[in-house]
């Protein structure tokens, strides 16, 4: 559902949606040589809500739930050549919706979204073992919640309440004999993702309270190559996030997340010649970042993450090269509060984190020939709270 308004006065929009069957999307291309490009774009959705003004006030109360699953799949077969770039988007999100507001009014919203599914999952492969391209971008992508809130020269006053039961997985794998110039290969798993921002002189009051319990939130990517010149694969899985940055105005942000989902995330790559690699993987029970280049920022943040875990591993292995670089991540519960000091900002932050799993994180590199520099890192911490006021970059 789709709904787009000018508002003179006021607007009232009230959206609900139920989605109880599955949605699937998926693609197959066979492809032997590309003078061109080869491109290929899978999205599958179970509710999508957008509402917006340009002018004046706007009121919205939204609720979207799904019980049917959630797919998206993308194969590619290359036999030789896939051509000077190749692009693969594979997404899969149970409950999409966006507010936008402009032009010095205020938007007020009630936002509900609740993900009951089994899964909701992305999967996308490329076969080319003998190919080569180019440049590549590659990306897989699950999110069983997504709510995004925005605001240009306005105020947005608005609760946010996400739950999800479903398993969210995005898969991604990859084997190409050769990617001569870039490479970008990227998984990223979310169970409930919310972000909010404000500019040209807004404020924001946003309420935000997240749920997952499915049982395994993961992000997961292989990428394999005869050679590349300069690749990047990584792996990114998150039980909640929420993600609210201001400019100009005030900001206050109250959010309250449960994470009872298996949190993983995996990212390898292999290369037999390489020019620069570099393999991040992160994972986090719970995360919030609240940013405010503005006066004030007012933060009251609740995190729990239960007893499931955090497991995040990254790896490279490789022959003869210059450069590689591997980094692991991972943590039970994460926050960031930041105010602008030239702003004359002021920060005022009730913080409370509880981890009740574990959290691992591990990095890896094996080389059987020479290298210019090898570089790894592994982190791993239970609970992360940073809160600072500078001047902005």
């Amino acid at each position: 559902m789709l709904w787009f308004g000018t508002a003179t006065s006021q607007s009232t929009v009230s959206n609900d949606q139920y989605q109880g069957g599955n949605v699937t999307a998926s693609q197959t291309l066979d492809v032997v040589t590309a003078t061109s490009d080869t491109t290929a774009v899978t999205s599958s959705t179970g509710n999508s809500f957008v509402g917006s003004a340009v002018t004046g006030n706007l009121n919205v109360t939204s609720s979207q739930s799904l019980g049917g699953n959630v797919a998206a799949t993308t194969v590619i077969n290359v036999a030789s050549n896939a051509g000077p770039t190749t692009v693969s988007d594979t997404a899969a999100s149970g409950n999409a919706g966006s507010a936008v507001i402009e032009g010095g009014g205020t938007m007020s919203g009630s936002f509900l979204q609740t993900s009951g599914a089994k899964t909701v999952d992305a999967e996308s492969q490329i076969n080319a073992t003998n190919a080569q391209t180019n440049d590549a971008e590659f990306s897989v992508q699950a999110t069983a919640n997504t709510q995004e809130l925005g605001a240009i020269n306005a105020s947005i006053g608005a609760q946010v309440t996400q739950y999800n039961s479903a398993t969210t997985t995005a898969h991604g794998g990859v084997v190409m004999g050769d990617v001569a110039d870039q490479g970008t290969f990227s998984a990223n798993a979310t169970g409930n993702d919310m972000s909010s921002v404000g500019t040209n002189g807004s404020a924001q009051n946003v309420a935000v309270g997240q749920n997952n319990s499915g049982t395994v939130t993961e992000g997961a990517m292989f990428a394999n190559f005869g050679q590349s010149e300069i690749s990047q694969t990584s792996a990114t899985a998150t039980g909640n996030n929420a993600s609210i940055s201001n400019t100009d105005g005030t900001l206050q942000a109250a959010t309250n997340q449960e994470n009872n989902s298996f949190v993983h995330a995996e990212s390898v790559e292999t290369s037999y010649a390489y020019g620069g690699a570099t393999v991040d993987a992160e994972g986090v029970g719970n995360s919030v970042t609240a940013a405010n280049v503005g006066p004030s920022l007012a933060l009251d943040n609740v995190q729990y993450n239960g007893t499931a875990g955090v497991e995040s591993s990254a790896s490279f292995q490789g022959a003869t090269g210059y450069d590689s670089s591997v980094n692991s991540s991972a943590a039970g519960n994460s926050v960031t509060g930041f105010a602008c000091s030239a702003c004359g900002g002021v920060m005022n932050v009730q913080n409370t984190q509880t981890n009740l799993g574990d959290v691992s994180s591990t990095s890896s590199i094996g080389l059987t020939g020479s290298a210019r520099s090898v570089r790894g890192s592994a982190t791993a911490v239970g609970n992360a709270a940073t809160f600072y006021t500078s001047e902005p970059n």
